[in-house]
C-alpha cells in the first residue's frame, strides 16, 4: 500500500523521504519502486508496483518431496493462492505486496497464522478441529509425509516458482 501523506503513519513526523523510481526488473518488467522513510523514527516501507500486465496465468505445483518445498516462490500482489487438499484460499488484498520466499517458509507462515487464528474458534469444536486438521496437514507436508497442490492464479501473470 503506497502511503499518500506528508507525515509518518507511525510518529506523525513531517521529516520524511519519499522516492519513486522506474525500474525494469528481469522477472516483473517495468515497475515503479516506491520507498518511504521517516527520518525521525526510522520507519521504512517500500513497494514494487508493476507497470506491465503479462496476462492471466494459472500455475499448479505439487509438493511431494522436500526439494520441491524448498523452491523459491515469487508471489505478486495480484495472486490468489489455493492450497487444494486443505481447502485454503488466500486472496489478494489492499495490503498485498510482492513476496519472494521458499515455499516451505510460505507454508510455515500459513501454519503459524492458523495457530494464532484457532483461538477464535475455541468454543466451536467443529471449526476448531478443522483448523487443527489443516495445521497437522501442513506439518505432514513439511515433514514429507503428505502431498500438497498449490494453485496460483495471477491476473497480471507476475508470479512464478523457481
Amino acid at each position: 500500500m503506497i502511503i499518500l501523506t506528508d507525515s509518518c503513519p507511525v510518529c506523525n513526523s513531517k521529516n520524511i523521504e519519499i522516492k519513486t523510481i522506474e525500474y525494469d526488473f528481469p522477472e516483473i518488467g517495468k515497475s515503479l519502486l516506491y520507498t518511504f522513510k521517516c527520518n525521525s523514527c526510522n520507519y521504512r516501507t517500500f513497494e514494487i508496483i508493476p507497470l506491465e500486465d503479462r496476462g492471466y496465468i494459472k500455475i499448479e505445483y505439487k509438493i511431494d518431496n522436500k526439494e520441491k518445498a524448498r523452491k523459491l516462490f515469487l508471489k505478486s500482489p495480484y495472486a490468489k493462492i489455493i492450497l487444494k487438499e486443505i481447502e485454503i484460499e488466500i486472496t489478494p488484498g489492499i495490503e498485498s505486496k510482492f513476496e519472494i520466499r521458499a515455499i516451505d517458509d510460505f507454508l510455515m507462515n500459513i501454519k503459524n497464522n492458523l495457530e494464532r487464528f484457532k483461538i477464535l474458534y475455541s468454543d466451536d469444536k467443529e471449526k476448531y478441529n478443522k483448523i487443527i486438521e489443516k495445521i497437522n496437514y501442513i506439518e505432514d507436508v513439511l515433514n514429507n509425509k503428505k502431498e500438497l497442490t498449490i494453485i496460483i492464479e495471477d491476473e497480471k501473470g507476475l508470479s512464478k516458482i523457481y
